[in-house]
């Protein structure tokens, strides 16, 4: 008999024990295993310009709108003094440039703006011939940071390097502001 009552203790236990971790393994996945599009922007509304040689008036996007447009998530290399490889997701420039913006005919190149008043400037055929020029939102799975907190600013410009720009890091424009056509 006391055999007995040591088997079913021991059962009633294992059971126990296994419910209470298999319960808390799944709170705490529930809890701590976040997916990024449940977790808000500090800055949804923060928003860039887009001025100059278009049909229309300037206008703005903000984040929020850029976050409901189709998007490409892939690794990007940023060649300059060091290399940097890592994952980036934004706006395909092709989308923002044929679907968002009406670009006015005569304009032949766009200026990415950053915050601090670096720029460059494109060819439009060039950024509408490669679809992996992307305006990134995020890297590595975490929205970008404003330069107040110390990041890269809430847009950054990706190109990839190309035969005529193989160090493609002065290219890359962090903290973009504002795209200005010409």
């Amino acid at each position: 008999m006391a055999e007995k009552t040591v088997k079913l203790t021991t059962i009633i236990f294992v059971s126990v024990a296994s419910a209470l971790i298999l319960t808390g393994t799944g709170v705490g996945i529930w809890l701590g295993v976040k997916n990024l599009n449940e977790v808000p922007h500090q800055e949804p509304s923060w928003s860039f310009k887009i001025s100059g040689n278009i049909v229309g008036n300037d206008f703005n996007i903000t984040l929020d709108e850029l976050f409901e447009m189709p998007s490409l998530e892939q690794e990007y290399t940023i060649r300059s003094k060091t290399n940097n490889t890592d994952v980036y997701k934004g706006v395909q420039l092709t989308h923002l440039f044929t679907e968002v913006i009406d670009i006015d005919p005569t304009a032949e190149n766009v200026t990415f703006i950053a915050w601090d008043g670096y720029s460059w400037k494109f060819s439009i055929s060039e950024l509408l011939g490669n679809d992996s020029y992307i305006l990134a939102y995020e890297k590595n799975y975490e929205y970008l940071t404003s330069y107040l907190e110390d990041g890269i600013g809430y847009l950054y410009l990706i190109v990839g390097s190309t035969e005529d720009y193989p160090f493609n890091g002065q290219r890359c424009v962090k903290s973009v502001v504002e795209l200005s056509f010409a």
